[in-house]
């Protein structure tokens, strides 16, 4: 998974911790936020332009260290880019994966809301580009075009999926 720059991240103006943010302002920052959006399998087939719509819903949080950014067992409601620092994934308690900048959690909330799988833990002061399910279901429902694209590639992944079960 590719990982952001440390210097990007320090260039990004950020809230205060655990506080939900705003969308940040600023082309340059929106510019940041689309490019790496465009890393995100689910969007990498957009256009420059949806790509910056996708970023002009997002906004960024901060976490504590131990601070929990999603629950297993609740709706999921959004979707996260790590810009800096670290993260553990947790099942059942069970800590099975680690996660750094670049990487990313709950895209599939953005389209479904269902419950989470796991938990996402900050395991150091944690960064993150968070786009809300809401805002980003009322961008999918003004751009069809994106909407068809995103789908695509939902489906190719699930056909891959069932492919590797099969096999």
């Amino acid at each position: 998974m590719p990982r952001i720059a440390p210097a990007v991240s320090a260039m990004l103006k950020v809230g205060p911790l655990d506080a939900p943010t705003p969308p940040r302002t600023g082309r340059r920052a929106k510019a940041q936020d689309a490019e790496l959006l465009g890393r995100v399998p689910i969007f990498a087939d957009l256009s420059k332009r949806h790509l910056r719509r996708i970023a002009s819903v997002a906004g960024e949080a901060r976490f504590r260290p131990g601070a929990t950014i999603v629950q297993e067992g609740t709706a999921g409601e959004a979707f996260h880019v790590i810009l800096d620092g670290n993260a553990k994934v947790v099942i059942r308690g069970r800590t099975i994966d680690r996660m750094g900048p670049g990487q990313f959690f709950g895209e599939i909330a953005l389209l479904d809301g269902a419950p989470r799988t796991a938990s996402v833990v900050a395991e150091t002061p944690l960064v993150t580009i968070r786009i809300y399910r809401r805002g980003f279901m009322k961008l999918l429902e003004t751009e069809p075009s994106m909407t068809v694209k995103i789908l695509g590639e939902v489906a190719r992944r699930v056909r891959q999926h069932s492919r590797t079960l099969v096999d």
